[in-house]
């Protein structure tokens, strides 16, 4: 199984919680707010084979990420996960949305050459679905969509994916996965923003998805450890 967003250095206690992923098997792609805490982190995780560090700017940091643009863009070139990068227009990141633009065109100039690339598109699916057409980058996993119908049908035409997590799965936005194809689809856990046990987070989530493909959870397993290895930007 495979968790394509959880942000493992926000745990209390993150060593542990990669090594109960690592002895669960649970493959997870754990993603950060700047790239300084990936610089962090990346020795930590250099001795897993099942937990990837994931190099990010995080919209809603956006003042400590501008003095950070040079690192990104540095550290992408050796990196193959790219993450938690994005824009977010709600409420709480309204205040600061040219800034964010700003920003994340220049770092989707460092997310090419097939790496695996997990967004935030809060309040911003459509300006962000342009900005990467606009860039040329595709394909790349839309976390925790939460946007209309015909940004998800503009996203798919352009040959974007989606992760689900088990609170979306189990609320209004549960619908989405009916109008996403299959090969499409991944899985996260956004722990431990929804979740502190994202292990069992994850495993639920795959339940609830092959329940609703009326498969088994090894059939969809299979399915969604493809779809992993097709979700990557181009060259």
């Amino acid at each position: 199984m495979i968790d394509t967003h959880c942000h493992v250095d926000l745990f209390d206690d993150p060593l542990g919680m990669a090594k109960k992923m690592e002895r669960a098997q649970m493959q997870c792609i754990a993603v950060t707010m700047l790239p300084s805490h990936y610089r962090l982190g990346l020795p930590h995780l250099a001795a897993f084979d099942n937990v990837h560090a994931a190099l990010g700017l995080h919209p809603l940091r956006i003042a400590e990420g501008e003095r950070e643009l040079g690192d990104f863009a540095s550290l992408s070139t050796a990196c193959e996960f790219i993450g938690e990068i994005g824009l977010d227009f709600s409420r709480e990141g309204r205040s600061t949305k040219s800034r964010q633009v700003e920003v994340l065109d220049r770092i989707l100039q460092s997310v090419k050459g097939r790496k695996f690339v997990t967004v935030h598109s809060r309040d911003a699916a459509p300006t962000l679905l342009q900005m990467l057409a606009d860039a040329g980058v595709g394909s790349i996993c839309f976390h925790y969509f939460t946007g209309s119908q015909s940004v998800a049908t503009a996203a798919i035409d352009a040959g974007h994916f989606f992760s689900f997590n088990r609170r979306m799965l189990m609320g209004r936005q549960s619908a989405l996965l009916e109008t996403i194809p299959r090969d499409r689809v991944l899985v996260e856990s956004d722990g431990p923003f929804l979740t502190k046990v994202p292990i069992n987070a994850t495993k639920d989530t795959y339940s609830l998805i092959a329940d609703r493909w009326c498969l088994s959870v090894p059939e969809t397993v299979a399915i969604i450890s493809q779809n992993f290895k097709a979700c990557r930007t181009s060259d």
